[in-house]
């Protein structure tokens, strides 16, 4: 059950943790009890955000970027360069902004490849002509995510170390 904690958002668990972790004690060990936790960190989170709506905005934002990914590789099948051109500027810039988080971004912009490869391949999307491609194709796509990201990182850590210095 104290795992579920985890679920909260970071300054609820500073600011009731501790009490919160007592009553659990007291609670029985049941699914109930675990889907009431899980239904109140939901409940916390939403609050949250809410709170501090940079942060949504930058998860909306985030799952745009990721559709825009999504979308230039179902249609520009025969063209990779769209694809890679768009994981890169994208992962730069949450790199940028989020440098502890640049993985993170990394891997949501990266989704979208295998993700839009697959509801093409539902659809049917791709031409007759030119068959889906297999998954170790779509797992490179991983690589320009991170290069992207992580540049964004070294670039914005490195302007914080020059203003420091």
């Amino acid at each position: 059950m104290r795992a579920l904690l985890r679920l909260y958002p970071r300054r609820w668990r500073e600011r009731y943790g501790e009490e919160f972790e007592l009553v659990l004690r007291g609670a029985p060990p049941d699914v109930r009890t675990a889907l009431d936790v899980v239904g109140g960190a939901l409940d916390a989170q939403a609050r949250d955000a809410a709170a501090r709506p940079g942060r949504l905005l930058r998860w909306a934002l985030l799952a745009l970027c990721a559709a825009v990914v999504g979308w230039l590789d179902v249609h520009a099948t025969d063209d990779v360069q769209p694809v890679v051109a768009a994981l890169l500027v994208f992962g730069f810039g949450f790199g940028a902004h989020r440098p502890a988080r640049a993985w993170l971004a990394a891997l949501a912009l990266f989704a979208a490849v295998p993700l839009a490869e697959l509801w093409a391949d539902v659809a049917h999307l791709h031409p007759a002509a030119i068959p889906p491609a297999p998954l170790y194709e779509t797992v490179i796509a991983l690589i320009p995510a991170l290069l992207g990201a992580y540049a964004g990182a070294a670039v914005r850590w490195g302007v914080g170390l020059a203003a420091r210095g």
